[in-house]
């Protein structure tokens, strides 16, 4: 049973890790404290949808463009080009498939 700890000038009780697995959080997350009349719950922190966005998006906005950026938003996307991993048929496709095998990065 988890006993009350001092910690620096708090007090705090320490989860175990089947606790933490069944809220769904790790170490390091955020949780909240729901108080009820002789008890205390503690469930994982939701943050409200697209919350911090506006701040985020002026932030951005006030660091201005790269030219890397400008260089992506400003690219053809219309030109066809020859690239080793455009596929136009079936046997393209397996080979393609076999080179991400073959580095790794798709698994049998």
């Amino acid at each position: 049973m988890p006993v009350i700890r001092k910690i620096g000038n708090s007090s705090g009780v320490i989860l175990p890790k089947s606790a933490l697995a069944a809220l769904g959080v790790s170490e390091g997350g955020a949780v909240e404290f729901v108080h009820e009349p002789g008890r205390i719950t503690i469930v994982p922190a939701k943050r409200a949808v697209r919350e911090g966005w506006a701040e985020d998006f002026a932030a951005l906005a006030a660091e201005g463009l790269t030219g890397e950026d400008r260089e992506w938003l400003e690219a053809d996307l219309t030109r066809e080009t020859n690239d080793e991993w455009d596929a136009a048929s079936e046997e393209e496709m397996a080979r393609i498939e076999a080179l991400l095998r073959a580095d790794g990065v798709v698994k049998p």
